[in-house]
């Protein structure tokens, strides 16, 4: 552990899952952190008071990981991990292919996260979709964000939101319904979001997807997204 990690306490928010109000959601605030056995369990403790059945974790980076299987977690999935330095451009720019013919973009706001949680609900199984109020937390988790959306005749059919802390960008959440998929939305919401953070002095962008979701890691990888090695997981752990 660092002697910065270590002169920082770990902190964490707990909030409810999406869709399932017995499942308590633990977010580390800081990917950095290292917490203790005790920190975990400070945090069990406060998701019982809440009346929590079971703790779930965010997707937590390796060094995370120890203080949880020390107190009872196990894993509930596991994530790829990809990055992409943003100071040397992939050929064309922003992928493999050309974007082709644009398609336009408009902000996501709040009164249509609505719309957006159900593409979302669509496009990733249970347990993993997000509900309106998860999306919001995820417009709040970095100091910064971009928020897209797309609409064909009228129908909101794909969103994405990216985030900028310190000099790291990330891809935070990109979904496409899936009546509306192979027609390149996906592919402009990602180039959005990187052209977002090239404008903003980000030196590395970083996303994870489940470890077989095939299309999203083409998509990722045809922009210059590498595999990094050590895997994300999500944890949890039923308390009653």
């Amino acid at each position: 552990m660092s002697s910065l990690a270590a002169a920082r306490p770990a902190r964490a928010r707990l909030g409810r899952w999406p869709y399932d109000d017995r499942v308590a959601h633990l977010v580390l605030l800081d990917h950095h952190m290292q917490p203790s056995a005790a920190d975990v369990a400070g945090w069990i403790d406060e998701a019982a008071e809440k009346g929590a059945h079971v703790v779930r974790t965010g997707a937590l980076f390796p060094n995370a990981v120890p203080a949880f299987l020390d107190t009872g977690f196990h894993v509930a999935d596991t994530l790829t991990l990809l990055a992409r330095q943003l100071d040397s451009e992939a050929p064309n720019g922003l992928g493999r292919r050309p974007i082709g013919t644009p398609i336009r973009l408009r902000r996501l706001r709040p009164n249509m996260l609505h719309d957006a949680a159900e593409i979302d609900r669509r496009s990733f199984s249970t347990p993993w979709a997000n509900d309106g109020p998860a999306l919001a937390d995820i417009l709040r988790a970095t100091p910064y964000h971009r928020s897209r959306c797309v609409s064909i005749d009228g129908r909101m059919v794909g969103f994405s939101i990216s985030g900028r802390a310190d000099r790291s960008g990330y891809v935070q959440r990109l979904a496409v319904d899936p009546t509306a998929r192979r027609r390149g939305i996906a592919r402009h919401l990602l180039a959005d979001a990187l052209r977002w953070m090239g404008r903003r002095d980000i030196t590395r962008a970083l996303v994870n997807t489940g470890t077989d979701n095939q299309s999203a890691l083409a998509l990722y990888e045809g922009f210059g997204f590498e595999q990094q090695s050590g895997s994300l997981v999500i944890l949890e752990r039923a308390l009653r």
